[in-house]
């Protein structure tokens, strides 16, 4: 009777061992499934995070691109200005200048204008012969350009780029884009030869 109870105690231990040995894996289990749960969530979220790092990476390469572009545009004559309305004549052009003052040469630059000044000076050689070529090119071009004197030009912000006389300046959204430059020898032919005038202004306009 006594080793029959013994081995039923025996017996019953054995079970409760397998039954807390079953438990114990099947929390073992449990814990390595959340495991590979939140390693598959992390792998999510990195994976969305590199997603949008290319994302912005790629926009900030278009951004620069464009940038970029538009700049060289600029560097070689690729940028293009458009004259207010009021300076376009067509056939009627004549080729005759508008007087400027300095005081109108500024309300005009305040107001965002896009016109073309040429910059004159009384009994000087290179300056007759290039209001010559100004006053051609307005007629062809069919637009109205500017004329003031070099005494007046010194009295506003234009002087911040003409230092000599004559000149040629072409004005964008109240912005100089570009003039003529008396004391450099890399536009002394822009002085010297219709043709290449109007190759230079043609960078502009």
């Amino acid at each position: 009777m006594a080793n029959k109870r013994t081995r039923k105690k025996q017996g019953e231990a054995a079970k409760n061992e397998r039954i807390m040995s079953g438990k114990a894996v099947a929390m073992k289990g449990c814990r390595m499934k959340v495991g590979d749960g939140e390693s598959t969530l992390a792998e999510g979220k990195l994976a969305r995070l590199k997603v949008w790092q290319l994302v912005v990476l790629l926009v900030a390469v278009i951004g620069g691109t464009v940038l970029f572009l538009g700049a060289v545009g600029g560097w070689f004559g690729g940028s293009k200005v458009t004259l207010d309305a009021e300076y376009y004549c067509g056939e009627e052009c004549d080729g005759e200048m508008m007087e400027l003052s300095g005081v109108r040469y500024e309300e005009l630059v305040r107001n965002g204008g896009s016109f073309v000044v040429f910059v004159d000076q009384s009994g000087c050689t290179t300056a007759e012969r290039l209001r010559g070529y100004v006053a051609d090119y307005a007629r062809e071009a069919g637009v109205k350009v500017y004329r003031m004197m070099f005494s007046d030009m010194k009295e506003t912000s234009l002087h911040d780029f003409v230092k000599y006389y004559p000149s040629v300046v072409v004005v964008s959204r109240g912005r100089v884009a570009g003039y003529l430059r008396a004391d450099s020898d890399e536009d002394a032919d822009y002085y010297n030869d219709y043709g290449a005038f109007v190759r230079w202004i043609g960078r502009y306009l």
